[in-house]
């Protein structure tokens, strides 16, 4: 396996995109000029430090602690966000905090660089051993590696990438313009964006896009329709571009909600709209840029907790006033069934027993009254009576009903206009506390006692729906034995002690989703002794399968029609509540 290979890959499938609105990439904190500012500003400060340690307390990202320093390196890799930074602030928890890639500790950094031609950051430890931070792709990691380039121990997927060769570093890429106007030329139906992507690869979907509006050109432009005049100006951009990197300016362009769009080192026209901020410092730069994206998705998340079970609530009342508009239907038939019976009774002489309908008039028009052949003309004209009352009943229930769901759903839409108005931009907890009664007739919101909460760490998941874990043995058999509906899903990691994880069906609309059981099991993944893998097996069944034998100690059980789930370790956005 050649990891560098994937970088190739995925810039060739990229270029193959026509439209080029459809990748810029919203920042350039993952641009391979961004990290190679970044390891320019670490070179003269990291090599000679020794490692103390290497963990993880925080999904996707890896710190680096050194000897007699307070300040640390941090390796951010996710997928929509691959960085690196160092920081003043990185402090261990006492807890859920794991240490990974311990042959690093206690050695010390011989030196950092990154690759000409890819976003790979390496650096070199004693005694040949290198630290190869893949920040790229789906899939960013960070990787140790021996003196030969074989992979020994990585952060995510370990066990799947040891043996593993990293290759050694490719050649520069040149910015050869009359190759990028021979390829223009020649491109058929490509467009300008991707054959600029094609041939400049480093520049990233948000310079490229960049260089095209400086040069006031469309990048869903084909190639071959592009005169020699505009690929003059789009060099130039181009050109332009390259000597600002030379010169950086780190800044952030950040929306009106306070979110942070762009990280860049140069000045982006694109982003004229959104206003600026020029940080001179990349590694603050980039904690800005975490801590204030982080922020904003917390309280993304919390307005889907408000707003995703608010909207069910409502779908769910509109739902059962359309079916009581059936039931309306029928109830206001008692009439019809008394004229049914007042015409039988009248007509008792005429009747014979064993008759499956008899035929009269009523107001005139002709009818035909159904009759039961096994009952009397007295007993079918008693069970239209009889009919007729219970539809009377009904009628009124029925109406009781509907105008008890049509105030429901008109204070439920009152109150989701209010929380759409107000929650994703600012803080649910005030929302909350100030529509607590209301919430609370929706099944929702909070009602400040913390013994009204289940005791167990509580999640929502995709579709709103909530998924509790248990704490520890004792916890997990109290939410398994006592706080499981049969029709929940449960969960456990396999082959190692952790938590119980229950998914309430009933806590969202309909069936829970593919992406809710996958975070149901990937919660079970965290809190269990597999925590630190890349991935973890964990079975999941109807809680109706799950069995504790007698005299088991606490927290164990038996299953039956198990399905195995393979999964990354992680919590949903946001803390457990």
């Amino acid at each position: 396996m050649f990891i560098h290979k994937l970088s190739t890959r995925i810039r060739d499938s990229i270029g193959k995109i026509a439209d080029f609105r459809y990748i810029v990439d919203k920042t350039v904190i993952s641009n391979y000029y961004t990290f190679r500012y970044i390891v320019s500003t670490l070179s003269p400060t990291l090599p000679g430090r020794r490692i103390r340690e290497v963990y993880t307390q925080n999904p996707d990202e890896l710190v680096v602690a050194f000897e007699d320093d307070p300040v640390a390196l941090v390796l951010h890799c996710a997928p929509e966000a691959s960085t690196m930074y160092l920081s003043e602030r990185a402090s261990r928890a006492r807890r859920n905090s794991v240490d990974l890639l311990k042959r690093c500790h206690g050695r010390r950094v011989s030196g950092l660089s990154i690759d000409p031609a890819d976003r790979v950051v390496r650096i070199g430890l004693d005694e040949g051993l290198a630290v190869a931070a893949m920040l790229y792709g789906p899939r960013p990691n960070v990787l140790l590696c021996d003196a030969s380039g074989l992979v020994t121990d990585a952060f995510k997927r370990p066990r799947a990438l040891a043996g593993s060769t990293v290759e050694q570093p490719g050649p520069e890429r040149p910015y050869d313009f009359p190759r990028f106007h021979d390829e223009c030329a020649k491109g058929g139906a490509a467009t300008l964006f991707a054959l600029m992507r094609r041939s400049f690869p480093l520049l990233g979907g948000t310079l490229t896009a960049e260089a095209l509006l400086r040069s006031g050109l469309e990048g869903k432009l084909k190639g071959a329709e592009t005169d020699a005049g505009a690929l003059g100006a789009l060099d130039e951009s181009i050109r332009a571009i390259l000597a600002e990197i030379a010169a950086p300016l780190p800044r952030l362009y950040i929306t009106r909600e306070g979110k942070p769009e762009y990280l860049s080192l140069v000045d982006l026209r694109i982003a004229r709209s959104l206003a600026e901020e020029r940080i001179p410092d990349i590694h603050e730069a980039v904690r800005r840029y975490l801590s204030a994206r982080g922020a904003i998705e917390h309280r993304e998340h919390d307005a889907e907790a408000i707003l995703t079970p608010l909207r069910a609530e409502i779908e769910k009342a509109r739902r059962a006033f359309r079916a009581s508009g059936e039931d309306a239907a029928g109830a206001g038939r008692a009439e019809e069934y008394e004229e049914f019976g007042n015409a039988l009774l009248g007509s008792l002489g005429a009747l014979r027993k064993g008759a499956r309908s008899f035929e009269t008039e009523i107001g005139g028009v002709p009818v035909a009254i159904p009759l039961e052949p096994s009952l009397s003309p007295l007993e079918n004209a008693q069970k239209y009576f009889a009919r007729a009352k219970r539809a009377r009943a009904a009628a009124g229930e029925t109406s009781r009903r509907r105008e008890e769901l049509r105030s429901r759903i008109e204070r439920g839409e009152g109150l989701l206009a209010e929380a759409e108005r107000v929650v994703p931009g600012g803080s649910g907890e005030e929302f909350l506390e100030e529509h607590a009664e209301e919430l609370r007739e929706f099944g929702l919101g909070r009602t400040g006692r913390a013994e009204d909460l289940p005791p167990f760490r509580l999640f929502t998941v995709e579709g709103g729906f909530e998924v509790w874990a248990g704490k520890n043995g004792a916890n997990n058999d109290l939410l398994t034995l006592r706080h499981a509906k049969p029709d929940d899903l449960w969960f456990h990691a396999r082959g190692g002690s952790g938590s119980h994880v229950v998914l309430k069906v009933g806590t969202g609309k309909g069936d829970p989703p593919k992406r809710a059981i996958e975070q149901a099991a990937a919660i079970a993944a965290y809190y269990s002794k597999m925590k630190t893998a890349g991935t973890v097996a964990v079975a999941m069944t109807e809680k109706r399968y799950v069995r504790k034998p007698r005299g088991a100690p606490a927290g164990t059980v038996t299953i039956e029609r198990e399905k195995v789930l393979f999964v990354k370790p992680a919590l949903p956005h946001g803390s457990a509540h």
